[in-house]
């Protein structure tokens, strides 16, 4: 009898998967419920309903859709299977693209018979299918976070001023250009990583006259490059530069402040009961940013201004600058002329 109660409770402590519909479900859930969390002490207003952004979750064989636009459900007529509180999913019986993987944030401009016509989406493959191409992420809840990065482009994008601006000045330039200069100009790769090591000097200093004089030789080096730039390139990159610094930078820096939430959230119940991929938090418990150089080291990010942009946001938080009240809701403005004003 001893015996039997011992594995009787041995099983009742392990995790019980649930069919994989449920997970997809909980996990959808999950990115959403993090909203609050992000608005109360990462994003102000980040959870305000008019900020809201559709998820498509793609599955290897199928779609699912979280609070779908009207010309979304006429397009594709899915089924709704789940709805709990403000979150309704619904289901495309196959997926709506041939695209392998998925983890991006878009829309349409010009086609008004499209279905995200000025209207972002979040794209995102599940934890499986992300793994096959990111393959150093191995839990839930690191997947959550880059799925909360692509959310919090969508809320960039429902600021109006700001996606005015971007359909009109931006997007006719790639970001893979500015990736590009940065990898084949060593030169280029060389200013810019001092211009870097500017702004980490300037986070790491407690004096103000310190941290005044490096962010002005910060600009003056960068308004340098920029001329250099434009001479041996023909290409003018200073106002892509700072709209895309500010976009990816901040988008980033919500990302990386959910990896300290992490290290002292509780578990979440629902995917402790549903989700064998989900490790409660266990990756983020001795969590050290000095430790992660892909998040402040333009050479060892994707892009460099995703690092450049990520650390001008630290340092604005450093100052105490209320910038994130007038970023997104000021069309054109850039962390970087923020900085300027310091």
């Amino acid at each position: 009898m001893t015996l039997l109660l011992l594995v009787i409770s041995a099983l009742a402590c392990r995790k019980v998967p649930e069919s994989i519909d449920q997970k997809i479900f909980s996990r959808i859930e999950y990115v959403y419920s993090l909203k609050p969390t992000i608005a109360s002490d990462i994003w102000p207003d980040f959870n305000k309903s008019r900020y809201d952004v559709p998820l498509i979750y793609y599955t290897d064989t199928s779609s699912l859709v979280a609070n779908p636009t009207k010309r979304f459900l006429n397009s594709y007529n899915p089924k709704l299977v789940y709805q709990n509180g403000g979150i309704r999913i619904y289901k495309v019986s196959e997926r709506i693209d041939n695209i392998p993987f998925h983890m991006a944030t878009g829309f349409t401009m010009g086609d008004s018979s499209a279905y995200d016509n000025y209207t972002p989406f979040v794209h995102s493959s599940g934890y499986e299918e992300t793994r096959k191409v990111v393959q150093d992420i191995s839990s839930t809840e690191e997947w959550v976070t880059m799925v909360i990065h692509e959310y919090f482009h969508g809320f960039q994008y429902k600021h109006d001023e700001y996606l005015r601006s971007l359909a009109q000045n931006i997007f006719s330039v790639p970001q893979d250009s500015l990736r590009d200069i940065y990898r084949n100009n060593e030169w280029f790769k060389e200013k810019v990583d001092r211009e870097n090591e500017l702004l980490l000097l300037a986070l790491e200093t407690e004096s103000r006259t310190k941290i005044d004089s490096l962010i002005s030789t910060f600009l003056k080096l960068r308004k340098q490059r920029r001329k250099e730039t434009k001479q041996r390139l023909g290409f003018d990159i200073e106002s892509y530069e700072k709209t895309y610094e500010t976009m990816e930078g901040t988008a980033r820096y919500v990302e990386q402040k959910l990896y300290e939430r992490f290290s002292d959230k509780l578990p979440d119940s629902k995917l402790i009961s549903s989700d064998t991929s989900y490790h409660s938090y266990s990756y983020f418990k001795d969590y050290e940013l000095d430790k992660e150089e892909w998040l402040y080291l333009p050479s060892k990010s994707a892009v460099y201004y995703y690092a450049t942009g990520f650390n001008m946001a630290r340092l604005l938080d450093k100052l105490k600058v209320k910038y994130k009240e007038r970023l997104f809701n000021e069309g054109e403005l850039s962390m970087e002329e923020i900085v300027k004003t310091l």
